[in-house]
């Protein structure tokens, strides 16, 4: 889809990207050994045409490596690949853009220092963009002392430059305990970190025990509160962000079609939305694309500039960036 002429110089912020580590450590290598990468397309196909959409499908998400991770200790790869993310969210009219990173990633030695490198590289040609990085907390009630340790990394982390904290959890599709998460993120947002967390993505499940977390501005997906009056007036109540990934709810097919997406409910109702690519190279999407999708539902530049700006009130990052973004999208 290629968004309307009208919308294409908008600046556009994304607040739910996934580092997607082996997706672009596959794009990186073969543009350097003159190859093709993986085709997502093609992967899209089968995936829709062997899984009915729903939970099922939504689980294959990261189901393919498409070159090995080992390739990622490479510094230079490294840094690589984050700079490949960040470029392609600044050629498609990204001015911010928050990347969330799994596994060790952040505890990484030297990982701010690089992450900051692979910035300045894109902002050498896109003067505008600025990113920040998010560490996924997965599963925190499951091994007190795991977290525990991952945590202390996070604190580390938080002091060279981490800018919050993305909380996943099992089940997913039916209420967790929380107890073990509000801990955590009392002691995140203890040190000034930002908390998002995954909820109300594929049913109304955990969507008010996110919106009660400690900490917690932003809620990932949310988008089932739509169907729930007092969950709509919880949001509002606590002034969370919903961070909206249109082509992704599509896709897996976690709600209706497209043109039945609840986005303009939850826009009348009075919640902070933005929007969001989500997995942007498994699904073949861009920010671009999905504020021309959030278009087709009938959104106007206003509406659209206004999801960019409530990302960047809703943003992890420092007052004086967050000031500077509001002021260029002012101009």
């Amino acid at each position: 889809m290629s968004a309307p002429d009208a919308f294409a110089s908008l600046p556009k912020a994304d607040l739910h990207v996934h580092q997607e580590a082996t997706r672009y450590l596959d794009l990186v290598l073969a543009e350097r050994e003159c190859r093709d990468p993986y085709d997502w397309s093609a992967w899209r196909r089968r995936l829709a045409a062997e899984v009915p959409p729903g939970k099922e499908r939504l689980q294959r998400i990261g189901s393919v490596q498409p070159v090995g991770i080992e390739h990622d200790e490479d510094d230079e790869l490294f840094v690589a690949r984050f700079a490949a993310l960040m470029r392609d969210h600044a050629a498609a009219g990204a001015c911010y853009v928050e990347i969330r990173c799994g596994g060790e990633v952040v505890t990484r030695e030297g990982f701010m220092s690089m992450f900051r490198e692979a910035e300045r590289r894109v902002r050498a040609d896109f003067p505008r963009l600025r990113a920040e990085a998010l560490a996924i907390v997965i599963g925190a009630g499951q091994d007190r002392e795991r977290a525990d340790a991952f945590a202390d990394g996070c604190v580390r982390a938080a002091g060279e430059g981490l800018a919050g904290i993305d909380f996943l959890y099992a089940p997913y599709d039916t209420e967790a305990d929380w107890a073990p998460m509000y801990r955590l993120a009392e002691r995140f947002a203890g040190v000034g970190l930002g908390i998002t967390a995954h909820a109300g993505e594929v049913s109304t499940a955990n969507i008010a025990a996110a919106a009660r977390m400690p900490g917690l501005t932003r809620i990932g997906h949310g988008v089932h509160a739509a169907a729930d009056p007092e969950l709509l007036g919880l949001l509002v109540e606590r002034g969370v962000t919903l961070e909206c990934a249109l082509t992704c709810n599509e896709f897996f097919g976690v709600l209706p079609d497209l043109e039945e997406h609840p986005l303009l409910r939850l826009v009348e109702a009075g919640v902070a939305v933005t929007l969001a690519t989500d997995n942007p190279v498994q699904l073949g999407t861009t920010i671009e694309r999905e504020y021309a999708a959030a278009a087709g539902l009938g959104l106007g530049a206003r509406e659209l500039a206004g999801f960019t700006r409530n990302a960047i009130r809703a943003a992890f990052t420092s007052d004086g960036r967050r000031a500077a973004m509001l002021a260029e999208l002012d101009g």
